[in-house]
């Protein structure tokens, strides 16, 4: 075979490897800021580190997990959240990955809610064992953070594609006034009626797709409308969304364009933004 007729072939097998050995644990820790309107003043510059779509299983052992977790910790967040997936189908992966995710520590505690994947296996298997290694589910519930006299709200909603999420229970006690964090798997819930009583709501499930090609885009998104929210930071009226990549694989075990996330996002007064904006304009002048 000729040198020419060789070099796509080359290419390929080049990108195949790098999308299978390479990207898939080539995390990258992201920085968000979200402003949000009445955010009181003890939780400016809050900061919250998401991990999701962790996927223990065969394809992602123990040992990758754990990787995870310790990155993660380094960010050194007022809070942890954990949105869902945990593992893939298999129960026996359950307990280990709970393990792993009990070194995760922060002021204001490591708080969960499941996903599809979680149901899949074993729902109360993943309950019991989150909440056994010292990880606060939010099933359908709510609590409030305190600091001195500010407030925030953070909500979980049970898995919405598995008809498991109860919204009265979700949001019941919740202050109209004070801002609320809803914690979703899916993020497909920002289209409902419901989202308008958040002010941000922290997803994941979609892996970003997985594979982003140039041009072409993720192929997924032609077998599933999930994709709709595919990763970043989207809003919708006075609710904002947060989709992170997630740090795991499903189906195949390649990522290629999407790297694996873990998320910090940075809690801002809206009016932080309003005063950015102005000084900017003042020093134009």
């Amino acid at each position: 075979m000729s040198g020419v007729a060789a070099t796509p072939l080359l290419a390929v097998a080049a990108t195949s490897a790098y999308a299978r050995l390479i990207e898939p644990y080539n995390y990258l820790v992201s920085e968000t800021a979200i402003f949000i309107p009445n955010l009181p003043e003890r939780f400016e510059d809050f900061r919250i580190t998401q991990l999701t779509d962790i996927h223990h299983s065969r394809i992602l052992g123990i040992d990758e997990v754990v990787r995870v977790v310790e990155l993660a910790r380094k960010t050194n967040p007022d809070m942890f959240v954990l949105t869902g997936d945990y593992t893939t189908s298999y129960r026996r992966y359950i307990e280990p990955c709970a393990e792993a995710l009990s070194s995760l520590n922060a002021p204001e505690g490591v708080w969960a809610v499941l996903g599809n994947h979680d149901h899949y296996t074993d729902p109360e298997l993943t309950v019991q064992a989150l909440q056994r290694n010292r990880i606060k589910v939010l099933s359908n519930a709510n609590t409030v953070v305190s600091r001195g006299p500010d407030k925030l709200q953070l909500s979980g909603i049970d898995d919405w594609s598995w008809g498991a999420a109860d919204w009265q229970r979700a949001f019941a006690g919740l202050d109209g006034r004070i801002p609320t964090v809803l914690l979703s798997h899916q993020p497909s819930v920002l289209d409902l009626d419901q989202a308008k009583r958040t002010s941000l709501i922290i997803s994941g499930h979609t892996h970003g797709g997985q594979i982003d090609l140039p041009l072409l885009g993720a192929p997924a998104r032609f077998a599933t409308k999930d994709l709709r929210y595919a990763q970043g930071l989207f809003q919708l009226g006075n609710t904002q969304l947060y989709v992170s990549s997630g740090t795991g694989v499903i189906g195949l075990p390649v990522r290629l364009g999407v790297r694996p996330e873990i998320a910090v996002l940075r809690l801002r007064n809206a009016k932080s933004a309003s005063q950015a904006t102005s000084d900017a304009g003042l020093g134009a002048l």
